[in-house]
């Protein structure tokens, strides 16, 4: 034992203390991303928004001073952020599964007994906010620990899902919505699961990082495989029957250009860059 001890470092040690700890009170070392998210939507979203952009925020809050969007609570990310990578955030963000632990303990504390002065949120953002209620009796411990479990998770998950959406259909709703609320221009790119310059174009170009956050942020993406679904928002009397076809809209789904073919790297941010003049 003595042995053991020895190889310890104080770090590793103190760790495995609050492990020890929490486990005594009770906190649940199975907690589960996806239960958590929909605990957060059935719980917690009456009150927090789901995701609004960085730049939203931004001119919310430094430029408007909270009268663009009038918000009483932190938004979805604005509590993932606090809680995990602000300047005084909770927990070792290099160990998740520590953090998700003292974000946990952290999140009963304050939920259960919440005062103003132990808010993690940063008082810039704080004074426009509501003082919160006490949640006991309205949400469990368990409970708490997925929802720590999600938020902890919550941009890692989010880069992967937004990522993932890029080969997904949505509606004509969803799209303008999600345009809209976050002042994006729309891509759609009309594909074919047999067409050889989709792939390559996807390998080459839309595949690379500097593409990706070109995309990201300051567009809403979408692909469409024109042999199962039709084009959305009235684009099938521009479109010329050539895949890939990159077209772009304004917020409010107006038509603006049409791209056929592939593109290299430099000219398809050209494209981009174009897009985003007024």
């Amino acid at each position: 034992m003595g042995g053991l001890m020895s190889h310890l470092t104080k770090e590793s040690m103190c760790k495995t203390l609050v492990i020890l700890v929490l486990l005594v009170f009770g906190t649940n070392l199975n907690a589960d991303y996806e239960i958590g998210k929909k605990i957060f939507k059935h719980k917690c979203s009456s009150c927090h928004f789901p995701r609004i952009s960085g730049e939203i925020l931004k001119k919310n809050f430094y430029e408007k001073n909270n009268t663009l969007l009038n918000l009483s609570a932190p938004t979805v990310n604005m509590l993932a952020f606090f809680l995990t990578r602000a300047p005084e955030h909770i927990g070792d963000s290099s160990d998740p599964e520590m953090q998700k632990l003292e974000v946990a303990e952290f999140m009963k504390d304050y939920l259960y007994h919440p005062k103003r002065k132990n808010s993690i949120v940063e008082s810039k953002f704080l004074k426009f906010f509501t003082t919160k209620k006490s949640m006991e009796g309205k949400v469990s411990e368990e409970e708490i620990d997925n929802i720590a479990d999600f938020l902890v998770e919550y941009k890692k998950r989010r880069v992967v899902s937004v990522e993932k959406s890029m080969l997904k259909h949505m509606n004509t709703k969803q799209l303008i919505q999600t345009a809209k609320r976050e002042n994006k221009i729309l891509i759609v790119e009309a594909i074919s699961k047999t067409c050889y310059y989709c792939k390559k174009m996807d390998k080459e170009v839309l595949s690379l990082p500097v593409v990706k956050d070109a995309i990201f942020k300051n567009f809403i993406y979408i692909k469409v495989d024109i042999d199962k679904t039709k084009l959305p928002l009235g684009l099938d009397k521009h479109y010329k029957q050539m895949t890939p076809t990159f077209f772009t809209l304004s917020p409010n789904g107006k038509f603006k250009h049409m791209y056929p073919g592939a593109w290299t790297k430099d000219d398809f941010l050209l494209i981009l860059k174009e897009n985003l003049k007024k």
